[in-house]
């Protein structure tokens, strides 16, 4: 963090940033702030585990996985809705398809392939975030892509 720069007006930016990031991946704005927001709240009560050295990453993998929470919230919702209603859903999206694809996945592992697929990170950044080994994040990638095409296959 900058010097002349508050704890506050850091955490603003950094928001805003995660907020941007989200909607160049597709999200609403709406969505993005919801994240953000949820992410806030979480931090408040996180604050004694957080350092200044992790804050960043925490806060961008704590947003995403938020949002993320809040897009399978909404298809549930969608799928419901359609269900009762008797109504066709429309066209899905290509960023919809990725979460779709993802989907029976676990946690874990889809957080990876998000990471690095739909957010483009490099595996040095994923590794930083998830606080492991550079090639344990290369090793856990593979054996990622290895299950999902195993289950596209069946």
């Amino acid at each position: 963090m900058k010097k002349d720069v508050t704890f506050e007006e850091s955490l603003l930016l950094l928001g805003q940033e995660v907020i941007g990031s989200l909607i160049k991946k597709g999200s609403t704005m709406e969505d993005a702030e919801d994240a953000v927001s949820q992410t806030y709240n979480s931090l408040f009560s996180s604050l004694m585990y957080i350092t200044q050295e992790n804050l960043r990453p925490w806060f961008f993998r704590v947003s995403f996985n938020n949002y993320i929470d809040l897009f399978r919230k909404k298809k549930r919702e969608k799928a419901y809705v359609s269900d009762y209603l008797g109504i066709q859903p429309e066209l899905i999206s290509e960023s919809q398809n990725f979460w779709m694809i993802i989907d029976p996945l676990k946690k874990e592992e889809q957080e990876l392939l998000i990471l690095k697929y739909y957010y483009e990170l490099s595996y040095e950044s994923i590794a930083v975030m998830l606080d492991l080994n550079i090639e344990t994040v290369k090793k856990k990638l593979y054996r990622t892509r290895k299950k999902l095409k195993d289950i596209w296959e069946d």
